[in-house]
């Protein structure tokens, strides 16, 4: 019964979710320590979307959905929809929770990335991936 849990796409979507967190992290500090003095934290945080995006949605694409016989550049562009309504509702999160609450950032930025994470896996489940034909 575990062994099947762990072919799951929940499963899939929660360590492949776990790399992509891991991943853009780093890449980000990078970025910030190579770029910063030449181009100023909007280009880091423009490109460290782009990549992050990216990565995130080729290892979904491969791992976690395994959509086949679809339009890979659709799918990329209905990605950045889907992390467009992610950004907002975890931006509404933090504020809601530090500005009216009073909480933490460590409470409050643990509460945006669950809401976000559902939000994102419905999304894409449902909307940038969506095909008959995905797997289990």
């Amino acid at each position: 019964m575990f062994n099947d849990f762990l072919k799951t796409t929940p499963f899939r979507f929660l360590v492949v979710g776990f790399i992509n967190t891991l991943f853009a992290y780093f890449f980000g500090i990078v970025n910030f320590n190579l770029f910063y003095d030449l181009f100023g934290i909007i280009f880091i945080g423009i490109t460290n979307n782009i990549v992050g995006i990216t990565f995130s949605f080729v290892l979904f694409k491969l791992f976690v959905f395994k959509t086949k016989k679809t339009n890979w550049f659709h799918e990329y562009l209905r990605s950045y929809v889907v992390y467009g309504i992610k950004g907002i509702v975890g931006i509404f999160v933090l504020w809601l929770t530090i500005e009216v609450f009073g909480w933490s950032i460590y409470v409050s930025h643990a509460l945006s990335m669950i809401s976000t994470i559902l939000i994102t896996y419905k999304g894409h489940k449902s909307y940038t991936f969506k095909d008959k034909g995905y797997g289990k």
